[in-house]
């Protein structure tokens, strides 16, 4: 771990900063590499920082009947425990490292908080930022309410083949650390359901799947399969 070397003015979230403002940004930083299931915070600790994923992933948890409950998972390019910049002094959940080698920059709260007051663009850029992750929470919300437990899974996996998929040729191929407890905690279902979904899915020649990828036949044939 140590003082930021990465270039955060390449960061879209930042690039709206001055220069003197990147600067004042950078001696604030600090960027940390996590082991797999490394603890980033936990809940209950002092809400000082805010997280920006350079490389990996991070899970954010919450505990439920003395089960962690992975409530949704951060990629590289995001930011996470933003809850601090809108008053929150403790953290409420937690956050661990899915994967080996996983990069972190950590921003003192303070320091965030002086640019938005003093940078409007910034302000609006984060403001954004915190509406995009209120908007999914509500959509999971609203998928629990109305959709029942396929429907939920495979809209999971249609969103996560949009948003983190890459083509090879017709197919597209998602390469991913979730378990199937995971997916099950993040669309409100079950393992054994999530389970029983998959493998109708390969059967059918919709997807193949094994422990770290998952390879779509037909992308947007996956939304027809819930009819």
């Amino acid at each position: 771990m140590g003082n930021v070397a990465f270039p955060i003015e390449k960061m879209p979230l930042f690039a709206v900063l001055k220069p003197e403002e990147l600067t004042f940004l950078s001696k604030s930083a600090r960027l940390v590499r996590y082991k797999r299931n490394g603890e980033i915070y936990m809940s209950g600790q002092r809400a000082l920082k805010v997280y920006y994923v350079l490389k990996g992933a991070v899970k954010i948890t919450v505990q439920s009947d003395k089960k962690e409950v992975v409530k949704y998972v951060v990629h590289a390019g995001n930011l996470f425990g933003e809850s601090c910049l809108m008053g929150d002094w403790y953290r409420r959940d937690g956050a661990y490292a899915m994967l080996n080698d996983t990069e972190v920059l950590e921003f003192e709260v303070s320091a965030l908080l002086y640019l938005m007051r003093h940078n409007f663009a910034f302000a609006q850029s984060l403001l954004h930022l915190l509406g995009e992750r209120l908007r999914q929470t509500e959509m999971q919300l609203e998928n629990v309410v109305l959709k029942d437990s396929r429907s939920r899974i495979l809209e999971f996996l249609y969103q996560m083949g949009r948003e983190r998929g890459q083509a090879v040729g017709a197919e597209t191929l998602v390469k991913h650390n979730l378990t199937h407890q995971d997916i099950a905690d993040l669309t409100g279902t079950s393992r054994q359901m999530v389970t029983a979904v998959l493998n109708q899915l390969k059967r059918s020649n919709v997807l193949y799947f094994s422990r770290k990828k998952i390879l779509f036949r037909d992308l947007n044939a996956l939304p027809r399969c819930a009819s």
